[in-house]
């Protein structure tokens, strides 16, 4: 069976809770992602989107005065790096998001996004989840 550790990307982009809005959008310009974890103490507080940045971000004020902490999701759905791609992808449908942040023990792993699932012949599993995410609210 797949796991996710071979599948996830491992190298991935954090900030700290108190970088502003500016601090995010160049790590995600900079990185070409979306999506960047939030950590403090070496343990995952939350994510933010570069979608947070807009619209939670820039309608509370300057990008300077925003904090990652003030728009950051902090119920964030996670996987494990043993946990089997089927169940990943299960709890992604499940919770309409696009990326799965990997942790172990609180600690970030890495990310498994759609994209990843869908490169490995996974069409099916990736195709399903989209149409699940369009009917949601979520922007995890």
């Amino acid at each position: 069976m797949a796991i996710l550790k071979e599948y996830m990307s491992p190298t991935i982009e954090c900030s700290k809770a108190s970088d502003d809005l500016n601090t995010l959008a160049q790590q995600m310009e900079e990185k070409n992602v979306g999506f960047i974890p939030v950590v403090e103490n070496e343990k995952y507080a939350g994510v933010v989107t570069d979608r947070d940045i807009v619209v939670k971000g820039l309608a509370k004020g300057s990008a300077e005065n925003v904090k990652a902490e003030d728009i950051m999701t902090e119920n964030v759905i996670t996987g494990y790096p043993d946990m089997e791609v089927e169940e990943a992808a299960r709890l992604m449908q499940d919770h309409q998001v696009k990326r799965l942040l990997v942790v172990e023990d609180e600690a970030v792993n890495g990310v498994v996004t759609l994209g990843d699932l869908g490169v490995e012949n996974a069409g099916q599993i990736a195709g399903d989840i989209v149409s699940e995410v369009s009917k949601g609210q979520s922007n995890n």
